[in-house]
């Protein structure tokens, strides 16, 4: 055999124990485990990007819900506000108009007051009626003797002294100082109360009105008797406001 034949049927021999060798190779295990591995990886991607998405969308809902209910709340402040200015309104309407009413309505003003001791006066002096019969309103100040007048319009005032028998007291009603009546108590027949006036005036309000003392009398001062029968009065009520 030639040389050149053994050579062939070599290569041949050979050829033929390669076609024959297992397909499962450890490099085709390998290759199989890196395919697999490639597919896991690209499987892994995809997950992440739609996880990604998943987490945008819920950021955008979150931002969309979280606008939308600032913008509720926008609302109801500015509807709340709104809501405020109308009943403050409103309750200023009404407060302007009870003002209103109640500058129309008339008041009741009226008063009684008396003495409750005998009494030395002399001329000049102020007579303080220091206790209540009945009042309406705080008009008449029974510390200072003094009548307040609350709204402007016509008062009548009335006066009843007890002086004793031959004494005489002369009084004024004085509006702000200045002398409005005059009148003279004289005490006859025991000590006498029958003796009364009553004047009607046009205060405006603001002003005052007391008993005035006058000069005259006995030189020690004039007494006016008060016990529980005997009762000195000063009295004063509103018959008309004027505005």
């Amino acid at each position: 055999m030639s040389l050149s034949k053994i050579v062939f049927l070599l290569f041949l021999l050979t050829s033929g124990r390669n076609c024959e060798e297992p397909r499962c190779s450890k490099y085709d295990f390998e290759e199989k485990v890196l395919e697999k591995m490639v597919r896991i990886e690209f499987q892994m991607e995809r997950l992440k990007l739609e996880v990604e998405q998943c987490v945008n969308r819920v950021e955008n809902i979150k931002t969309e819900v979280s606008d939308q209910m600032k913008t509720k709340q926008q609302e109801l402040e500015n509807g709340f506000e709104t809501s405020m200015k109308e009943v403050s309104n409103v309750t200023s309407a009404v407060k302007a108009k009870l003002l209103e009413l109640q500058d129309t309505v008339t008041p009741t003003v009226a008063f009684k007051a008396r003495l409750n001791v005998n009494t030395a006066v002399v001329g000049g002096q102020t007579i303080v009626f220091p206790v209540f019969i009945f009042k309406e309103g705080d008009a008449y100040n029974p510390g200072t003797g003094k009548f307040t007048a609350p709204v402007s319009g016509v008062y009548m005032f009335s006066l009843a002294f007890c002086v004793y028998l031959k004494e005489t007291l002369t009084v004024s009603l004085m509006i702000e100082g200045t002398r409005y009546s005059t009148s003279l108590f004289y005490g006859d027949g025991g000590t006498g109360c029958s003796n009364s006036a009553d004047t009607v005036a046009i205060v405006t309000a603001g002003k005052k009105v007391w008993v005035e003392v006058l000069p005259g009398g006995t030189s020690s001062g004039t007494i006016i008797y008060q016990d529980s029968k005997r009762w000195n009065t000063f009295s004063g009520a509103l018959i008309n406001r004027r505005f």
